[in-house]
Formats: structure tokens, sequence, C-alpha cells
């Protein structure tokens, strides 16, 4: 893997819930609510509550972030500790290997904020991810994130692309299920996946305007699911 240079240091993160994989049915990752930055340094919680991505998570089972009541909209106290508990500790003697395996420099002093918005925070088997808001976002700027539904995709050989090369991200404007959706296509093994679908159309303007590209960063996962990450860059 190839290590980023050009670091995130939001504002804004997006807290994202994905149904758990108990089934073969198709699972989408819903924006649930946002982690705000104050100038104090301090953050809030807020539950996207009245967004169509919040309520089609409740009726896929979401209940809410652990650390904080589904019921009660916005939080203000412990906030950004309740979060960065997700990450290890930066004394930890592999501190550095967390960081290596997210594409980071091992001399990495930002923010927690850009810990999170670097790495998803990802925790096995609660559905959670964190996510970057990039409205507003100075470019040049880095980013790893996974490629989506690469095990529903027919006839993509994982094991003709290498790590470094170069993928292509095409609008399918057509698709049925989000019209704002990216495909990741490589030049010979075919369609990837998709580009999650939380950073669709944050992305869009910079693709448009050719001032994004994407190359393989990480192939890893199980014969049977494989995972397929990307380096997306924006000049």
């Amino acid at each position: 893997m190839t290590t980023i240079s050009n670091l995130l240091e939001p504002s804004r993160l997006l807290l994202v819930w994905q149904r758990p994989l108990v089934d073969s049915g198709r699972r989408s990752r819903r924006v649930v609510g946002e982690i705000v930055r104050n100038e104090d340094g301090n953050a809030v919680f807020r539950y996207l509550n009245d967004s169509s991505d919040f309520k089609s998570a409740v009726s896929e089972g979401f209940q809410g972030y652990p650390a904080f009541k589904v019921a009660r909209t916005m939080h203000e106290i412990n906030v950004l500790s309740a979060f960065s508990c997700r990450l290890p500790s930066r004394k930890r003697g592999d501190f550095t290997d967390y960081l290596a395996a997210h594409g980071l420099p091992s001399t990495f002093i930002g923010s927690d904020f850009s810990l999170l918005a670097h790495t998803g925070a990802r925790l096995p088997g609660d559905g959670f991810e964190i996510i970057p808001d990039l409205v507003g976002i100075v470019a040049p700027f880095d980013l790893i994130i996974e490629s989506a539904g690469t095990r529903y995709q027919e006839g993509v050989d994982l094991d003709a692309m290498s790590v470094g090369e170069s993928v292509s991200l095409i609008p399918e404007p057509t698709n049925e299920f989000d019209p704002a959706a990216i495909q990741i296509v490589h030049s010979t093994g075919g369609r990837i996946g998709y580009v999650p679908k939380p950073y669709c159309e944050m992305l869009r303007p910079w693709l448009d305007e050719g001032r994004l590209s994407a190359s393989i960063q990480k192939l890893n996962g199980r014969p049977d699911r494989r995972l397929v990450y990307l380096r997306v860059s924006v000049t």
C-alpha cells in the first residue's frame, strides 16, 4: 500500500449505519447522524431523524448509537470521547501498524477528528462507520474508501488486479437503486463495485470537473467476500 500525504482535517463527520449481514439481501449505508466540532474544540452529536436515510435505517432495525439515546436528537456531553474510543490508543506499540493499515503516515499528528475521518473507526459487527463531510473541504486531499457491492458483481476477476493500478469512476444515472451511483471499473477486471453511497453526491462535483482519480490501495478479504479498497484523490 501507498501512504497518503494530503490529509483531511474536517469540522463535520457523518455517522453511517448498515444493517447486519444476516442474509443475502441488499444492504445500504445510511447516514443517521452528524458530529460537528465547535470552535472551542468540543463536539456535538445530532441524529438526522428527519432524513430519509434515518427513517430507512429505523425500518431496517436501527435503534441508535449505544452512547446516545435515539429519543433525544441533540447530544453535547462527552461526544468526541464516545467516538474516539473506537480508535486504538496512540500510546499502543502497534499504533503505527494501525496507521499503515489505513494508508496514513507513521508521523501522523492530526486530531482525533482527522483520524476518525480517515479510518472510519469501524468495529467488528456493530454496523457503524464514520466518514468526513467533504462539502466545503479544500483540495487537494486523499481518502481510502472500500468499494461497495463487490461481492454482487458478476465476472469480476480480482486476481487480475494489482495494488497501485488506476480504476475509472463512472456515473451510472440509470442505477435502479441510486441515480447518483458511481461505478468503479478496472480496465481488464471489469466493474469492481461502486463508490459507497454516502460519498457519491459529495464527490460528484470533482468527478465532473476531472479532478477526481482513484487507484487500488488494498485487496483482501475471504474468497467468498473479497474486499477492494481504493485511494481516492482530489486535486
